[in-house]
C-alpha cells in the first residue's frame, strides 16, 4: 500500500483541483482543532455549524473532483458554504469566541480556497449555466 501512496504525485504537481483539496484538508484540520478551543458556551452553536460547513465544503470539493456531472453545482455549493463560513466567523468574533488572529487566520485561508474554486469554475467555463 505504501508503494501506491509513493506513486501518486503531489498534489502541487497534480492539477489545481488537488492543490485546493490540500490545502483546505490542512485548513479544515486548523479550524477543527481550532474551534475545538472555543468556549463551551458556543459548543452546541457556532463550533457545530462551523466545523459542519468547514465538512461540507471537503465532501463538496471531493464531489467536485471526483464526478465530472456534479462538478459545476458542487463548486457553486462550495462557494456558497464558504460564504456561510465566513457570516459564520464574523459571528464568532463579535462574540469573542475566536481571537483576532484566529479569524484572520481563516478568512485568509477561506479566502484562498474561494479564489481557487473561482480559477477551478473559469476553466470549466465561467459561470454561466450549470451543465
Amino acid at each position: 500500500m505504501s508503494s501506491q501512496l509513493s506513486a501518486r504525485p503531489a498534489a502541487r504537481e497534480a492539477g489545481p483541483e488537488l492543490l485546493v483539496l490540500q490545502r483546505w484538508e490542512e485548513f479544515a484540520g486548523w479550524l477543527l482543532d481550532h474551534t475545538a478551543r472555543w468556549p463551551k458556551s458556543a459548543r452546541f452553536s457556532l463550533v457545530r455549524r462551523v466545523d459542519d460547513h468547514a465538512l461540507d465544503v471537503t465532501e463538496l470539493l471531493i464531489t467536485a473532483r471526483w464526478e465530472p456531472g456534479e462538478r459545476r453545482s458542487a463548486l457553486r455549493a462550495v462557494n456558497l458554504r464558504l460564504e456561510r463560513l465566513r457570516m459564520l466567523l464574523r459571528i464568532a468574533l463579535a462574540r469573542g469566541v475566536t481571537s483576532a488572529e484566529g479569524f484572520e487566520s481563516a478568512m485568509r485561508a477561506i479566502d484562498e480556497t474561494g479564489r481557487m474554486v473561482h480559477g477551478w469554475r473559469e476553466a470549466l467555463g465561467g459561470r454561466g449555466a450549470e451543465a
